[in-house]
């Protein structure tokens, strides 16, 4: 066993040592499968509707490697309870030493005098996951034996130090590898990086100051916002989560996170320091947050600021109204120092659209959202839901699509202003108690294209999962079913005009054809240890 424990932290730390920094934004779809991410989530309301949520699934080295501390022992007696929430004005245990013990006149054994200082005696735990999968993606053009094939596997490694029921540490490293070494553009102008690479997930510690205020610091899981397909208050991540995945595969960010409860009235507050890329004192970025209960109603103000980044400003509010569960959230940037661009655009001769600052304006961004649980049968019931996203920084002239696929500000679901979607969700219906069912259909309302996928989940053994999906591109030629088709054009004198980046003015050169993609198929097994 010492042996094993040993090739194992050797294994994990030649993958973190091997890492380099790398972009990485809870997840209805992610607890349904997998599990929150999030390591500090927000204190939960009372179980509302609760046939419309899907039953838990997760166990306690699950909870440990995906950072959900719900449910485990060890963090209910370092947090006092769900959500890492304590009161701050409830009685506090005082520590018993040993010298007190002897006092006392007891010949103790050293288990017991470890068990009434809050040593553990299993201090340390390894462990990790194994996700291999396979990819294909259809286009509206060519044979179906020529379309691309994709094997994004990873292999994650965790170690879970807990020495006391106060302090806790956590490593993840993770090992993303697949079948080939090629580097390909997908049709949503993202370039995803082939062979093998390591990366370093998570690296924090976490323990309390007077058992009232609880510290988090380094490389860890945030996540702030109650949508399910967007986020707009999700302000630390470097990267946007993206809702139909199986697994949010977004690594940490690096930060100092203080956090001080008071259960008694349902506050919670979150100071945060933003140290993620920081060179200079100057580049360390800060946010708070702030959250109250209020019968079955929660609610969320939050604030984050850096030096170059916007100011942002927003609000999250969920709560029962009749037979529906409500969800919105609400934020406002300032300072946003992208450049954005207008028509008119022209091919031939290239004529770039013109860029403009929005610097000085207040840039909205809203969701809404309900659910609703329908009872079938005497324990099941199927969700089903609808959102809507309203993106004030995002465009109405499909025209400009090309320009930004090429000059790579092409952002999926934050591309158009208004945004729709609905989703149907079955835990284990009927005698399928080990199985999950989601159907998802997604829209740019602006452009009239749309994506339904449906997924099937299955638990075949104790530690195994199988997951299969099918998606389906449709509608117009917009954001959700994107293509173009550039002609060779002649650039005067061999030069790109002003305000044309000599890359694109080469692509422009060489023309350019995007099919747009039709039917998308992926199966997954995920075998945890």
């Amino acid at each position: 066993m010492i042996r094993v424990r040993l090739a194992a932290a050797a294994f994990l730390a030649a993958a973190i040592l091997s890492a380099a920094p790398a972009l990485a934004d809870e997840d209805p779809r992610d607890d349904l499968f997998f599990g929150s991410e999030d390591e500090t989530p927000a204190p939960e309301a009372p179980k509302r509707a609760a046939a419309a949520k899907a039953p838990e699934t997760v166990d306690d080295r699950d909870a440990a490697m995906f950072g959900d501390p719900s449910g485990d022992d060890r963090d209910a007696a370092f947090f006092g309870g769900d959500d890492d929430v304590v009161s701050a004005s409830a009685p506090k245990d005082k520590p018993v030493t040993s010298d007190e013990l002897q006092e006392e006149g007891r010949l103790l054994s050293g288990a017991e005098i470890d068990r009434r200082m809050g040593l553990r005696e299993n201090k340390l735990d390894l462990g990790g996951s194994l996700f291999l999968r396979m990819n294909y993606a259809a286009s509206s053009e060519g044979l179906p034996e020529t379309f691309p094939v994709d094997s994004p596997n990873l292999l994650d490694l965790y170690l879970d130090a807990r020495p006391t029921d106060r302090l806790r540490a956590f490593v993840r490293g993770r090992v993303t590898s697949y079948f080939d070494d090629t580097e390909r553009t997908t049709a949503f102008g993202t370039t995803s990086k082939r062979g093998t690479t390591g990366a370093l997930d998570q690296l924090w510690l976490k323990f309390d100051v007077e058992r009232t205020v609880f510290v988090t610091m380094g490389r860890q899981s945030i996540r702030w916002g109650v949508g399910r397909f967007w986020n707009p208050t999700d302000f630390l991540n470097v990267q946007r989560r993206d809702p139909l995945a199986v697994l949010d595969e977004r690594l940490g960010v690096s930060l100092v996170k203080f956090h001080l409860p008071v259960e008694a009235s349902g506050w919670n507050f979150y100071g945060i320091a933003n140290v993620e890329n920081a060179t200079r004192a100057d580049e360390l970025g800060g946010a708070f947050r702030v959250e109250k209960l209020i019968g079955t109603t929660e609610i969320s103000l939050s604030t984050a600021a850096r030096k170059d980044q916007p100011f942002q400003l927003g609000a999250d509010i969920s709560f029962p109204l009749a037979f529906l569960d409500i969800r919105a959230e609400a934020a406002l940037s300032r300072g946003d120092k992208r450049a954005f661009y207008r028509g008119p655009v022209s091919l031939d001769p290239p004529t770039p659209p013109v860029a403009f600052s929005r610097d000085d304006e207040w840039i909205p961004q809203a969701v809404l959202g309900a659910e609703v649980a329908i009872g079938y049968g005497d324990e099941d019931s199927i969700a089903i839901g609808a959102e809507y996203f309203y993106n004030g920084a995002g465009y109405d002239d499909t025209d400009l699509y090309p320009w930004l696929f090429l000059s790579g500000a092409y952002t999926p679901l934050y591309l158009g202003k208004h945004y729709g979607a609905v989703y149907a969700s079955a835990a284990g219906p009927g005698d399928w108690n080990d199985t999950t069912l989601i159907a998802s259909l997604l829209s740019n309302l602006g452009d009239g294209s749309f994506l339904g996928r449906f997924d099937y989940r299955v638990r075949l053994l104790t530690f195994l999962d199988v997951n299969a999906f099918v998606a389906w591109h449709f509608g117009s030629k917009g954001e959700m079913h994107f293509g173009m088709d550039l002609p060779k054009l002649e650039l005067p004198g061999g030069e790109a005009p002003p305000g044309v980046p000599p890359a694109m003015a080469e692509a422009l050169a060489a023309g350019v054809h995007v099919a747009p993609p039709l039917v998308d198929v992926g199966l997954g097994a995920q075998l945890r240890f």
